[in-house]
C-alpha cells in the first residue's frame, strides 16, 4: 500500500452537479499554480448510478485525467447520502424512521442538490447489498488510475443529517430493520431474557416483546439503544473501507468526521469517533483552530497521520457573504492545527458555490473563478510552508500528559437526564480549552480507553460530569491514581452504574466509595441553598410534572451556582451538583458553608482531587478563577509546559527540536523568554530574535530555534 507520508494541501472540487464542465481545464491548472498539490472529487451514488444496472462516470473519468495532466493528486470521496430515486421506489422500507413515526423521505437540501438525501437507513440489507455494488464499480474502476491517492469513504457519518440536533421524538431509527437488528445485539450482549429484564427492570416472556425505547428517563435501555446504533454506524464504515481495501491494495483508506464534540456532532445522533477511526490508514475531520477539534481528531485517530479535510475558513452563504480573509488569518487558523499535530489542509472548496443557500461562500475564488483571498494566503502559504513539510511529516503529535474524559455513553446518559447537550458540552470544551489556554495540551479518552487502561504518559486524569460509569473503568482509574497518577475528578462519579441498570447504592458509586476511600455524605442541587448565586428560576419544561407541582408547592431558591472558599486569588463557582464530602485524610481545599466542597487525598503514589460539584460548568460565571484552580492541579500534578511558560491565551507547542508553533490568543503583543535565537518561518515575523519570541496579539507563527 502506498503510505507515504506527506503533507497535503488542497481543495475540494467537484460535488456534481458544480463546478460545470467549462470550468474544470482552468480551475485544476490555476489551482496547481497556487501551489495546491491534492484535490478531492465526489463520487455521488444517486449521480453517478441513474438506473439500476448502468453507472455513469464520464464527469469523473474527465477530472481524473485533468487532475493527472496538472499533477494533483486525487482524493475521492464516496457519498451515499446521495441515494438513488429506484432504490426508493424498489425499496420504500428503506426509509429511516423517527420515534414520533415519520418516514424521512429522499429529499434535496442546500448541500445536497441532486437530492436523495439522507438516504436510507444503514441496517436495511437490500440497501447494503446496493451500496456495496456501487462503492466496488467505483473503486476498481479507479484503483488503477495514475491520478488515484487516497479513498475518503464517508464524509461527515451521521445518522440523519438534517436531524442533527438531538430531541426525542427525531431520533433514529425505529424501522422493523433497526428493530430485529437491535434485538439481534440485545440477545448477544445479555444471553438471556431474565439478564434483560434484571437490566431494564422489566418483566418481558419473549424476545419479540421488547419494546424499542421512547422515553429517556428509563436509562438503561435508551443507553443500549443508541449505543447499537453507534455500533451499526462503525459497522457501516469497516464495512465500506474493508471492500476499499479489497479491490485496492495500493491507496490509503479513511473516513473524516465533524469531530464529535457534543455539540454539532454528537452520540446521540450522531457517531463514535474513536470506533471509526480503528480501521482507517489515516484519520481526518472537518476542522478550524478550536483546539477541541484537533484534539479530538488525535485522540481518535491513536497516532494515525491526521488531516483537516474540510478547512471552513472560507464560509459563507446567501445571508451572509464570506468574510474577507489574510494571510495572518490563515496562520491564526493553521499553525495551532500544525502544532497540535495535524499535517495537511484540504479546503472546501476550491470554487465558491453558485447553487442554494451556501452561495456565495465557501470558495477559494471568486464567483468567476478569478484567485480570491483565501487563494491568494493559500498561495503564500503553500510557498512559506513547503520548506517545512518533510520535518513536519517525521515529527510525531507532542504526548500530552493530560487526559479529559468523554464517554459515549455517559454523553448519551447526560442527555437522557437533560434532554439536551448544552450544558455537558460546555464542560468538556470549557476543560479541553483551558488546559490548551494554560500552555499545556491533553487527549481525551474515551470508556474503552479507560477500561483497557490507556494511561500511557498521563500525569493528570480530568473527569467532567462523569455520572454514568462501570465498575471496570472505576477499579483502572483507582490502579492509575496508586501508581501515581494525579485525578481532578467532579461530583457523582460513577453515580448510575451503567452495567447494571440503576443508581449505585453508596456515592461516589460503582465501588469508587471504595476504592478512593471518599465519600459524598449528603447531596442536593444549588438552586436549594440559602446562599446561591442569582435568582431567576431556571426552566422547568424538561421537568416531570410531580416534580414541577412540587417546586412550585415548597419553592426554588437562587439560581444553580454557588461561590467556593479557596485559597486562590480569584472567585472559584461551582455549579448544578453540590455534595459534601468527606473521607479519612481528606484535606479539604474548597469549602461552602462550612461543608468539604473539594478534597484531595493521597491515595498510592498517586493523588485525588474531588469536587462535589461542577467546576467545567461554573467557568462561566468566573473564568478566572476556573483557570487559576486548573493551573495549580496541573503545577501539582508536575506537567511539562513547553518553554516552561503560562500566560493564559498564549500556547506553544513543540514540533521537534528546533521548530515551535506559537499562538498569542490574547488582545496585546507578548514577549516569551526563551533560550537561543528564533526566526519565524511563515513570514509574520521574519527577522531573528535573540532569547525571546516576539508575537502580535491575535498571531501565530512556527518559528524556528538556534542555539
Amino acid at each position: 500500500m502506498n503510505m507515504e507520508k506527506r503533507f497535503l494541501l488542497g481543495a475540494q472540487y467537484y460535488r456534481a452537479p458544480s463546478p460545470e464542465p467549462e470550468s474544470w481545464e482552468a480551475d485544476l491548472k490555476n489551482m496547481k499554480a497556487l501551489g495546491m498539490t491534492d484535490v478531492k472529487f465526489w463520487v455521488q451514488w444517486g449521480w453517478c448510478q441513474r438506473s439500476e444496472e448502468s453507472f455513469y462516470f464520464d464527469d469523473i473519468d474527465r477530472l481524473m485525467d485533468l487532475a493527472w495532466e496538472n499533477g494533483l493528486k486525487v482524493t475521492l470521496n464516496v457519498i451515499f447520502d446521495v441515494a438513488p430515486r429506484w432504490l426508493f421506489r424498489k425499496h420504500p422500507d428503506c426509509m429511516q424512521i423517527t420515534a414520533d413515526g415519520r418516514k424521512i423521505e429522499p429529499m434535496a437540501i442546500a448541500y445536497r442538490q441532486s437530492g436523495g438525501f439522507p438516504g436510507p437507513c444503514y441496517n436495511h440489507p437490500a440497501a447494503r447489498a446496493n451500496k456495496e455494488k456501487f462503492l466496488r464499480e467505483t473503486v476498481a474502476r479507479y484503483a488503477d488510475h495514475p491520478a488515484m491517492d487516497m479513498w475518503d469513504v464517508w464524509n461527515e457519518p451521521e445518522q440523519c443529517s438534517h436531524l442533527r440536533k438531538p430531541e426525542l421524538a427525531s431520533i433514529t431509527c425505529y424501522c422493523p430493520s433497526c428493530r430485529d437488528k437491535f434485538i439481534h445485539a440485545m440477545q448477544k450482549k445479555y444471553r438471556t431474557l431474565e439478564q434483560l429484564n434484571r437490566v431494564w427492570s422489566r418483566y418481558y416472556q419473549e424476545w419479540e416483546e421488547v419494546e424499542l425505547p421512547k422515553w429517556l428517563q428509563t436509562y438503561a435501555d435508551f443507553l443500549d439503544f443508541k449505543e447499537f446504533h453507534l455500533d451499526i454506524m462503525t459497522e457501516e464504515a469497516n464495512w465500506r473501507l474493508a471492500v476499499v481495501k479489497e479491490l485496492d491494495k495500493k491507496h490509503p483508506a479513511y473516513l473524516h468526521v465533524v469531530p464529535n464534540t457534543a455539540k454539532i456532532m454528537n452520540s446521540v445522533t450522531g457517531v463514535d469517533d474513536f470506533a471509526l477511526a480503528k480501521n482507517c490508514d489515516v484519520f481526518a475531520s472537518t476542522n478550524f483552530a478550536n483546539p477541541i477539534w484537533s484534539i479530538l481528531t488525535l485522540s481518535a485517530g491513536r497516532g494515525k497521520t491526521s488531516y483537516n479535510v474540510e478547512c471552513h475558513i472560507g464560509h459563507g452563504s446567501t445571508r451572509m457573504h464570506q468574510k474577507h480573509i489574510c494571510y495572518e488569518d490563515l496562520l491564526y487558523d493553521f499553525v495551532p492545527q500544525i502544532g497540535l499535530g495535524i499535517r495537511g489542509f484540504l479546503f472546501w472548496q476550491y470554487r465558491a458555490e453558485i447553487l442554494g443557500f451556501e452561495a456565495p461562500g465557501w470558495g477559494m475564488t471568486n464567483l468567476d473563478g478569478t484567485a480570491g483571498c483565501v487563494a491568494k494566503a493559500a498561495e503564500i502559504f503553500a510557498e512559506k510552508i513547503k520548506p517545512l513539510e518533510k520535518e513536519l511529516m517525521e515529527s510525531p503529535a507532542p504526548k500530552a500528559e493530560i487526559a479529559v474524559f468523554k464517554g459515549r455513553r455517559n454523553e448519551i446518559f447526560q442527555f437522557a437526564v437533560w434532554e439536551d447537550l448544552d450544558v455537558y458540552a460546555d464542560a468538556i470544551e470549557n476543560y479541553v480549552n483551558a488546559v490548551y489556554d494554560l500552555n499545556c495540551i491533553c487527549r481525551v479518552i474515551d470508556e474503552d480507553g479507560i477500561r483497557q487502561g490507556d494511561f500511557e504518559g498521563l500525569k493528570l486524569l480530568i473527569l467532567p460530569e462523569c455520572y454514568c460509569m462501570d465498575s471496570a473503568m472505576i477499579e483502572q482509574i483507582a490502579s492509575f491514581v496508586k501508581e501515581g497518577g494525579h485525578l481532578l475528578c467532579e461530583a457523582h462519579l460513577g453515580l448510575y452504574d451503567a452495567k447494571k441498570g440503576h443508581h449505585s447504592y453508596s456515592a461516589p458509586g460503582c465501588g469508587s466509595k471504595e476504592m478512593l476511600g471518599i465519600t459524598e455524605e449528603w447531596s442536593t442541587a444549588p438552586q436549594y441553598l440559602d446562599n446561591g448565586l442569582g435568582t431567576e428560576l431556571d426552566s422547568m419544561e424538561t421537568l416531570p410534572d410531580d416534580m414541577k407541582k412540587a417546586m412550585q408547592a415548597y419553592g426554588y431558591g437562587n439560581g444553580n451556582y454557588f461561590s467556593i472558599d479557596w485559597k486562590g486569588k480569584n472567585r472559584l463557582i461551582g455549579s448544578t451538583r453540590y455534595a459534601v464530602l468527606s473521607g479519612d485524610g481528606l484535606n479539604a481545599i474548597g469549602m461552602h458553608d462550612g461543608n468539604i466542597m473539594i478534597g484531595e487525598k493521597e491515595l498510592g503514589d498517586g493523588k485525588v482531587i474531588y469536587c462535589g460539584t461542577n467546576l467545567g460548568e461554573g467557568m462561566k460565571l468566573s473564568k478566572d478563577g476556573f483557570y487559576e484552580f486548573l493551573d495549580a492541579v496541573i503545577r501539582q500534578a508536575c506537567v511539562e509546559r513547553p518553554l516552561d511558560y503560562c500566560c493564559p491565551g498564549v500556547h506553544i507547542d513543540r514540533i521537534s527540536d528546533s521548530l515551535f508553533a506559537v499562538k498569542n490568543g490574547t488582545e496585546k503583543a507578548v514577549r516569551i523568554p526563551a533560550e537561543g535565537f528564533w526566526c519565524g518561518q511563515l513570514g509574520t515575523n521574519p527577522e531573528q530574535t535573540k532569547g525571546e519570541i516576539l508575537l502580535n496579539a491575535y498571531s501565530a507563527e512556527i518559528y524556528r530555534r538556534t542555539v
